[in-house]
């Protein structure tokens, strides 16, 4: 790790490295951005932040026009390099679809790094004593010239062909990054890991109050840095509550300056169904809360894209076969027990229904909302959560198809359901992800190569973090995130009310005349608190008691955040900063309670640098605690 001592103020901490006492300054309007690329000619940056490229056109509320303003100020100097780049081995895209190339997506990198250096960025005032002057002299008292370029050296040229999601994406994430008085170098195997490394580029260069030029008093740097696990994501629920695809456009921007890269759309369930399939387009008219609320194939496309441009994988889960009463909006003959005034008995919260399950109509439904989704998401991802959570028996009693709630009659008709599902997302090329009960509760038998390799199912653990090593111990990959440390909904309260008076009406419980009393009671708290703050997300081990042979197994880990009680304008301020604390866990490893006093400073300042570039986040600390050394008992 880097040193503690340089108080680098780098989130997530990196692997390795040293930080220096020197100042040096950078000017984002002029320094040389030298590229790998295939001849030796200077590019004119027109060329860059042109139509050329498109990726402009998927930025959506992001102030791209002030990053080609500023490229045109900046001298992009192309390298020669031995290898060529390598020819697209896919049929060229349909024209109307702007082309997204690994080549436009190192440029973007670059032009977000620019953009925050020269527009936003972070003055330090609160990690100094109060009153102090802490900032060197600005740039014009200084005789030394600022950084001449930022040097980005790849083994080749980054492909200008169409984007490829599994090269991408499973491309090396580590990188090396070097810093003196004159010039940065950016190194990576990968375009995926060169971008990490400017990431962290930005996080070492602080604005100055005095001057345009941004500063760090840490050279000379040298850094190596990697994962620790591949999958480092957030789910985000658009389903209960309303949301916008703004609200994960901001989020993926965030996810990237901590190198979190998945982010995980519930983008059904009971309550609404707001994501357009073209091919059924009464599911959204009908199941979404208003029309205006439906997610089009063309935004989901253009999120997914943008994530490609910051380095994230964006993929969408349709919960099946629970969690579905919002399909009978639509079309009611698919749906088991659908609204039952007695939802307890038949789901896990209101309201009830879910998909029958020995039907044909639902497996040509199931076909036909896949043969759409999937080759449309598949060009910027290569996962698929297929959900499986919280399958209902009881319910299955109401279905005629099934008419029982035995686990022996249900569980091959599920393993039936999950094969076809199965079988379509592995035709299309996705990696499939459930959650854990159907490997643990209803022991299906799931496509698995084995712990030790990244193919197979990905199962998802979510309930307590002992069933990770019941899954590593069947032959699967993990990723982990239980209620009790990764939710982020928890501590708010229950959103259910007690009946109006303390008594269940007739047909509550189910078949009866009523009478029971209600079980929601004062203080009225939600079955996973209390509130999980960023510092006992920080020190959630997730690999406690398991044994060393298994570890390899883990893929990774994501934050929840379901919406029950979240939209978008409070949806920041629940994600940050305590996705944050857990973004550092994933990449860099288990925390403890030692690290929290140096974590609370390091977090504190990516905090104060979200803020400067306008999304209104938590605090980590007191400004006191942060100024006088740290608060501590």
């Amino acid at each position: 790790m880097v040193s503690a001592a340089t108080n680098g103020l780098l989130w997530p901490e990196p692997s390795e490295g040293s930080l220096g006492e020197q100042v040096v300054w950078l000017d984002p309007r002029t320094v040389d951005i030298v590229f790998p690329w295939s001849d030796s000619q200077v590019v004119q940056p027109e060329t860059v932040t042109g139509q050329g490229h498109g990726i402009g056109r998927w930025l959506m509320q992001h102030p791209y026009e002030l990053v080609h303003d500023l490229l045109k100020k900046v001298r992009i100097v192309a390298t020669h390099l031995k290898s060529p780049p390598t020819p697209s081995k896919t049929p060229p895209i349909p024209s109307e679809r702007p082309k997204v190339s690994e080549n436009a997506i190192l440029e973007s990198a670059v032009g977000d790094m620019l953009e925050s250096l020269t527009y936003s960025g972070l003055i330090p005032w609160k990690f100094h004593p109060r009153h102090s002057d802490f900032e060197p002299e600005p740039d014009y008292c200084d005789p030394k010239r600022p950084i001449s370029a930022i040097h980005v050296v790849l083994p080749s040229s980054p492909s200008q062909s169409e984007f490829q999601a599994d090269d991408f994406f499973h491309g090396d994430e580590s990188y090396t990054l070097k810093v003196n008085e004159s010039v940065v170098v950016v190194q990576s195997n990968s375009t995926l890991g060169a971008i990490r490394g400017l990431q962290t580029l930005e996080q070492l260069f602080y604005k100055h109050s005095r001057s345009r030029l941004s500063y760090t008093p840490h050279a000379p740097v040298i850094i190596h840095d990697q994962p620790v696990w591949k999958h480092r994501g957030i789910s985000i629920d658009i389903a209960r509550n309303p949301f916008v695809p703004g609200d994960l456009i901001r989020t993926i921007d965030i996810m990237s300056s901590v190198k979190l890269n998945r982010l995980h759309v519930h983008a059904t369930d009971s309550q609404a169904w707001p994501l357009d399939i073209p091919s059924l387009p009464q599911l959204a008219q009908k199941g979404a809360y208003r029309s205006d609320l439906v997610w089009t194939a063309q935004e989901l496309e253009e999120i997914q894209a943008h994530g490609a441009s910051k380095g994230v994988s964006v993929f969408v889960e349709i919960d099946v076969p629970g969690h579905t009463a919002s399909v009978a909006h639509a079309f009611p003959d698919l749906i088991a027990a659908f609204n039952e005034l007695d939802w307890d008995t038949f789901a896990a919260e209101p309201l009830s229904g879910q998909l029958k399950l020995n039907s044909s109509a639902v497996t040509d439904f199931m076909s036909k909302v896949l043969k759409d989704l999937l080759p449309r998401t598949r060009r910027f991802t290569s996962w698929y959560h297929l959900g499986g959570d919280e399958v209902n028996r009881p319910a299955y009693e109401l279905d005629e198809t099934v008419r029982s709630g035995k686990m022996d009659v249900l569980r091959p008709l599920l393993q039936r359901f999950i094969d076809h599902i199965i079988g379509l997302s592995e035709h299309f090329g996705f990696q499939p992800i459930v959650w854990e009960e159907m490997l643990l509760d209803w022991n299906l038998t799931l496509p698995s190569a084995g712990n030790g390799s990244s193919n197979g199912t990905l199962i998802q653990v979510w309930r307590n973090s002992q069933r990770i090593e019941e899954v590593l111990k069947r032959g699967h990959r993990v990723i982990f995130g239980d209620y009790g440390h990764w939710y982020l909904d928890c501590g708010f309260g229950n959103f259910i009310n007690p009946y109006p008076s303390g008594k269940s009406p007739p047909g509550v419980p189910f078949n009866t005349s009523g009478g029971r009393d209600s079980r929601i009671k004062q203080p009225y708290l939600d079955y996973c608190q209390p509130y999980h703050n960023w510092r006992h997300m920080y020190v959630y081990n997730p690999v406690a008691n398991i044994s060393d042979d298994l570890l390899g197994g883990i893929e990774g880990g994501e934050v929840l955040m379901w919406s029950e009680q979240t939209d978008s304008y409070d949806l920041d301020f629940k994600l940050w900063p305590r996705a944050a604390a857990a973004a550092e866990v994933l990449w860099s490893g288990v925390r403890n309670e030692s690290m929290l006093e140096d974590a609370t400073r390091r977090l504190s300042a990516w905090r104060e640098r979200i803020v400067s570039a306008g999304v209104a986040i938590s605090p980590v600390q007191m400004t006191w605690c942060l100024m006088e050394g740290g608060c501590n008992l």
